[in-house]
């Protein structure tokens, strides 16, 4: 279906619904500041970059089979539903730490929905198993500089330092596993007994590829704290897709750059109106942490980094609240959005059920969060 054709434009905004209404946003906000040499200005290119490379490298590993054979060795390993979601949950937590919190839950939540269907697990368990998991997602993210875009966005634009990251963000980050993990222990109670769950879920690892794209990612750490430059980064990152796999090359989600782009112009045209270049930062100074949290309610927590960054010379602020202010509504995070679309594929999800968990769950852990920034 064409892009041209006005059945093929509904279905692009329906899927790119984030981009779309990035790009209305940037085209508003031109209203109070005509397209100029700002614009450009505005655009955070290292963060692109590094955001170009990073989703190479989780495709990369994607194609390698290096996903697929960890859900391998988790299945062969466990024997009950209730085993096998708990082991999940926590392997979301960790792999979002690196691959992100999009790419945790791309992965890993079909993966869940089919076990849980074959082990014959009931709607209301799938549904507190994927909610977790996608809270897992987003709070085990905010653990490293490259487990979502808002970080690697602020590590760029406040010239972050591993040891100020890592001391600003632990405290939070063991805070959250210790709640995924009650959670998980309170709301999943024993499940059925897999039959025949791991057919179909293996596929052969591609080592060689496997061990280039994990180097990478450890490249792009060292370039999100600056030991390396991000220009060198992306040359290299470029060079190896073009040289040795173009397939990869094909499947990064250029859509989410564009997003980002419209958003760095939109925040720049925005911070150049009077009435809100003096709120924000009033607003900030009074609560720092739940201002970022806040607003990323409303327009998501990448947008909320970037526009609120400029107003601010503590990156502490906005690195916390925009990371746990991707709890709460579905629009919150990308990554909501993304586990939210997957379950409502199946023929017997129960829609109603889902937002109504998704909603306890994720104001709940964004409730203590909240609480315990204020007494940190």
């Amino acid at each position: 279906m064409s892009i041209s054709s006005p059945a093929g434009m509904i279905s692009f905004i329906k899927r790119e619904m984030v981009f779309t209404i990035a790009l209305c946003a940037a085209v508003v906000s031109a209203f109070f500041n005509p397209p100029s040499v700002q614009w450009v200005d505005a655009i955070d290119f290292r963060t692109l970059g590094m955001l170009f490379s990073l989703m190479a490298v989780s495709e990369g590993l994607k194609a390698s089979g290096f996903f697929d054979s960890i859900a391998g060795v988790m299945v062969r390993r466990t024997t009950s539903s209730t085993t096998l979601s708990f082991l999940l949950i926590a392997i979301v937590f960790v792999s979002s730490m690196f691959f992100t919190n999009d790419v945790a839950l791309l992965m890993f939540v079909p993966f869940t929905i089919m076990l849980l269907d074959r082990a014959g697990c009931s709607e209301r368990y799938q549904i507190r198993v994927i909610v977790l998991e996608t809270i897992s997602a987003n709070l085990g993210s905010m653990t490293t500089p490259v487990g979502n875009p808002q970080n690697i966005f602020i590590c760029s634009h406040f010239n972050v330092q591993a040891g100020g990251f890592f001391s600003t963000i632990l405290p939070y980050s063991v805070l959250s596993a210790i709640m995924v993990a009650l959670a998980s222990r309170l709301l999943l109670s024993k499940g059925a007994e897999l039959d025949g769950g791991q057919e179909g879920v293996t596929g052969a690892l591609d080592k060689r590829r496997t061990a280039l794209y994990l180097a990478l990612l450890a490249t792009a750490m060292l370039s999100v704290f600056s030991l390396i430059s991000w220009k060198v980064l992306f040359t290299v990152v470029f060079l190896i897709l073009i040289i040795f796999d173009r397939t990869v090359l094909k499947r990064i989600d250029y859509i989410l750059l564009l997003t980002f782009i419209c958003f760095f112009i939109f925040s720049g045209n925005i911070r150049n109106i009077d009435a809100v270049a003096s709120l924000i930062p009033t607003a900030m100074g009074n609560h720092p942490v739940a201002v970022p949290a806040m607003v990323s309610q409303v327009i998501s927590n990448v947008p909320a980094a970037i526009l609120l960054s400029p107003f601010t010379e503590d990156f502490t602020e906005v690195l916390i609240g925009t990371n746990i202010g991707g709890l709460g509504t579905p629009i919150a995070s990308l990554a909501s959005l993304i586990s939210m679309k997957l379950y409502f594929k199946k023929e017997t999800a129960n829609k109603g059920g889902f937002v109504t968990t998704f909603l306890v769950l994720n104001f709940l852990f964004l409730a203590i969060l909240l609480t315990a920034s204020l007494i940190s």
